[in-house]
């Protein structure tokens, strides 16, 4: 038997659909969203086997 994450279509949404909504523009989570798009990937380790559960893109 399948097993499936339950979920509710008609459930409201808690956020909003672009959570940029939310931060002011001045807001330093800004700074920190460009200083990790800099950060080189080859530094952090990942399943190249595609084996296991699916990873979270390190960024």
């Amino acid at each position: 038997m399948a097993r499936f994450v339950q979920r509710d279509p008609w459930q409201p949404l808690l956020l909003p659909v672009d959570l940029r909504e939310w931060v002011p523009e001045n807001d330093m989570v800004h700074f920190v969203l460009e200083a990790v798009e800099r950060v080189p990937l080859e530094r952090f380790k990942y399943n190249v086997r595609g084996s296991g559960s699916e990873q979270y893109h390190p960024g």
